[in-house]
């Protein structure tokens, strides 16, 4: 440990700032509501000498990684920032974005990060709701983004150094617990901030490792942006089970993705659907031998049943596990491997400690088998949203039957008598069409079972009144997909109109891009 930082326990439920002899603070942790940075001390000590975080010209053990952490926090601390203060970053995947956001949070203070995509319209957003002592934008960005922020009183262009002492860094502690903020645009167009606590973040990692089983051994590939949940987590995700993660980027998850894969001896890839399925389609055209590679986590967006049933194929020796998350609250469910075949169609049983049910329109919970809107119960809620008390309340309520605390997901399915949950549907995609109201998935999923396509996309276009496919495979014969729609689909739910891509637009968390498709129809 280092000897600038002490780490206290005491049973009070929340962790306060106590000074100490020479007027500096220390910090007295309630040992069930863990800091995250305590993680990383503890890895430091269990793992010294493994490696924590690698890039391709980078490496770092924990050991290291703990020790550039200490003397980034100080650096901070040096500059202005405070407990409770926040700080964005808006750069690409790597260690240094790593080390900073955890260095953040060992001075209490409150990081964001986000996509070198973000628009400048939604940094500015962003800014104005969070209101930032400190920003560091990459060092590639582009000039209308960097604009945004040229009038903030602190701003860092480029690489962040760290002091090469680390000098004296207690660890402080936002009064109400906050971690970390993670913003999503949700069912509204501006982007709001969902506030994570140390304590549900940690309860959750290790919720999720107790069902995926990570081990030391094991080595990562995150090429969805940190600004994305799915990627930042598996950083937790090392200091809980002492595994490595490789920090790749957007154009890793191309063409050249397999032989990453390959030459980096990744043995855990962190997918959406569409990555997935891109790898499923170059392994179909161009196979690359990936023994080590041992399992696929796909969460972000439905899953084709296509894709768990080419997989055993295309990548032999490799797990597919289907989860089903939510930003505000991190993880609901994970279905396992062997449970597949029975319950294809399922994203599996709540994590262990958490509870999932359906509910009525009155937010009563509905037997077993009924469908209604999901609602999640668990430590791994997050606080709500940053400055957001209206969506908060919307989003977060309390039970009309005990008053306990519960998240509404806006998702429609139901949950069977042995826990299964099955989604049948998110409110926010569903599309009225001649009368009818259907989901994109249920269109995806009778395209995506027609030989040769390898994803597809349904969107409305609402000006011509019409329901528009879009596909993505070597097969352009329209009349046989045509046909296989027609016998899979009720007429209402067959589109007017195919089109063929060679690749679905994504965003930056490389999920399905439906504005972009949208605006294709339009042009």
């Amino acid at each position: 440990m280092s000897p600038h930082l002490r780490f206290l326990v005491r049973p009070d439920p929340f962790p306060y700032l106590y000074p100490n002899a020479d007027g500096s603070a220390h910090f007295e942790m309630n040992v069930s509501k863990p800091h995250l940075s305590l993680l990383l001390q503890q890895s430091a000590e269990r793992w010294p000498e493994a490696t924590w975080l690698c890039q391709t010209d980078r490496e770092l053990t924990f050991a290291e990684g703990w020790q550039q952490t200490v003397a980034l926090a100080s650096t901070l601390r040096e500059g202005g920032l405070q407990a409770g203060d926040r700080m964005v970053v808006v750069e690409e995947n790597g260690v240094d974005v790593a080390l900073l956001f955890f260095a953040a949070m060992l001075v209490g203070a409150v990081p964001t990060l986000l996509h070198p995509q973000t628009t400048a319209e939604a940094l500015r957003k962003i800014i104005e709701q969070t209101e930032p002592k400190l920003v560091v934008l990459g060092a590639n960005l582009g000039a209308e983004v960097a604009q945004v922020v040229a009038t903030h009183p602190w701003v860092v262009h480029g690489q962040f150094t760290a002091a090469a002492d680390g000098g004296d860094c207690p660890v402080e502690f936002a009064p109400d617990d906050l971690a970390f903020l993670v913003f999503t645009s949700g069912s509204t167009c501006t982007p709001r901030g969902v506030m994570l606590t140390h304590s549900a973040v940690t309860f959750v990692s290790r919720a999720i490792m107790q069902r995926l089983d990570y081990q030391p051994e094991d080595r990562i590939l995150v090429v969805l942006p940190l600004s994305f949940d799915v990627g930042l987590y598996q950083l937790f995700y090392a200091l809980v089970t002492g595994c490595s993660v490789w920090l790749g980027g957007a154009a890793q998850a191309g063409p050249e993705l397999p032989l990453l894969l390959a030459r980096a001896g990744i043995t855990v890839l962190p997918a959406v659907p569409t990555l997935l399925g891109g790898l499923l389609k170059m392994q179909r055209f161009r196979p690359t031998a990936l023994p080590q590679l041992r399992m696929i986590t796909t969460t972000g967006d439905h899953l084709p049943a296509s894709y768990l049933q080419s997989a055993p194929t295309l990548l032999p020796g490799t797990k597919v596990y289907p989860m089903y998350g939510l930003t505000e609250c991190k993880r609901v469910s994970i279905l396992l491997p062997e449970e597949v075949s029975a319950r294809p169609e399922s994203v599996g049983r709540a994590l262990d400690g958490t509870r999932v049910y359906a509910a009525d329109e009155s937010g009563y919970e509905l037997p077993p088998c009924s469908q209604g809107e999901l609602c999640i119960l668990g430590p791994h809620l997050a606080a709500g949203y940053w400055r957001a008390p209206e969506e908060t309340a919307k989003r977060y309520r309390s039970r009309p039957e005990d008053g306990a605390r519960v998240l509404h997901s806006a998702d429609t399915g139901y949950v069977d008598a042995e826990g299964y949950i099955f989604i049948r549907g998110r409110s926010d995609f569903v599309i009225k069409h001649r009368g009818f109201r259907l989901h994109p998935a249920e269109v995806e999923d009778a395209a995506c079972t027609h030989s040769g396509i390898a994803s597809a996309a349904c969107v409305k276009d609402e000006p011509r009144d019409q329901l528009c496919l879009f596909v993505v495979g070597a097969d352009r014969d329209e009349e046989a997909l045509r046909h296989t729609l027609c016998r899979l689909l009720e007429p209402a739910k067959v589109p007017d109109r195919i089109l063929v891509l060679p690749e679905l637009p994504k965003t930056a968390n490389q999920k399905t891009d439906r504005k972009a498709l949208r605006a294709l129809l339009n042009a």
